[in-house]
């Protein structure tokens, strides 16, 4: 009976989420709620990643809003990284999409390899106690039940069911610490 907003970013992570969601939608009576976010950076492929959520959704008759930020002024403006930015506007309108809806979970689609990601992130960081637990698979409201999951199997479960799904090209490159982290 929960109703669950969920992150779709249209990458593998969140295109598995949301569809493992919709496997379970019947089972638990979960009403779904997608959230796509337009950081403004990539052009035309964050647009062509906005499109297939927005396809995918209507496909399986999921309400989906899109948001179009500039992550890159609203960095400027907090001073904040881009990484950082990204993630506060992320958090900003999933919190509003679950009050709007009156939803009682925040889904994301971290897995084990973000996890182990933000391990080392942490380590490198200094981290105390606390970082050493890596990613919480609750938190408050946020719920991340893909933490279990490893990348490549996240990949098989969407080749078996011929599922596509859009590919952040920016993911390759190092500019960014988490992908330096991922990448080497």
């Amino acid at each position: 009976g929960d109703k669950v907003v969920v992150g779709v970013s249209g990458g593998a992570d969140s295109v598995c989420l949301l569809f493992m969601l919709l496997e379970l939608r019947r089972e638990y009576d979960l009403e779904l709620f997608a959230v796509h976010i337009h950081h403004g950076i990539r052009g035309d492929t964050a647009d062509a990643d906005a499109e297939y959520t927005k396809d995918i959704c209507r496909k399986f008759d999921v309400e989906c809003q899109i948001f179009h930020e500039d992550v890159l002024e609203y960095a400027k403006q907090q001073r904040l990284t881009v990484e950082e930015a990204g993630r506060n506007i992320r958090r900003q309108r999933f919190e509003q999409v679950r009050r709007e809806k009156s939803a009682d979970k925040i889904a994301l689609a971290h897995h084990q390899n973000d996890n182990a990601e933000t391990l080392l992130w942490n380590l490198c960081r200094g981290s105390g106690l606390n970082g050493l637990g890596g990613i919480a698979p609750l938190d408050g409201v946020y719920i991340r039940p893909m933490l279990c999951v490893q990348r490549k199997e996240i990949e098989s479960y969407l080749k078996k069911r011929e599922i596509s799904y859009c590919i952040d090209e920016t993911n390759g490159e190092d500019h960014y610490t988490r992908n330096r982290i991922r990448n080497h």
